[in-house]
């Protein structure tokens, strides 16, 4: 089960931030000649201060990348619970803007195929959608996305 390597690793860190990125990517949410922003000093001081105020405290790692002038900066944790239920890694994201204001979150899924597909996540029916996942899991169905 993936989120049983996830937990194993000596960082899970890296394991979500490689998953973030390949799920940015895979989604197509940033262009595909946008330049990964590996540092402080490449974010724009609105976003700096989000990661300097410890705004990001219940999000494991940030990525961001630019393309002319736009900054794609996006949060992302994994969500363990949804990972068991789903036997997938499951990342629940959060979109900025260069301004630092968030414009999206999202919760996906890594499919059998290791593509990503968006789920809906509901925070009061979290139960409900553990259960359809085992009910899906169970007859051998895949999550249904939520088309964005």
């Amino acid at each position: 089960m993936e989120t049983i390597r996830l937990r194993r690793k000596r960082n899970p860190n890296i394991v979500c931030e490689e998953s973030v990125g390949t799920c940015v990517r895979a989604r197509s949410m940033v262009p595909p000649d946008a330049v990964q922003v590996t540092s402080l000093s490449g974010l724009t001081i609105p976003l700096r201060r989000l990661v300097h105020l410890n705004a990001l405290a219940e999000c494991a790692v940030w990525r961001a990348w630019s393309h002319g002038g736009a900054i794609y900066f996006v949060t992302g944790t994994t969500n363990f619970e949804l990972s068991r239920a789903s036997g997938r890694p499951v990342l629940q994201m959060r979109v900025y803007n260069r301004e630092g204001a968030l414009e999206e979150e999202l919760t996906c899924v890594q499919t059998l195929s290791s593509a990503w597909e968006r789920i809906d996540v509901p925070e009061r029916n979290v139960a409900a959608l553990v259960a359809s996942v085992h009910r899906n899991n169970a007859e051998g169905e895949a999550i249904s996305p939520r088309t964005a």
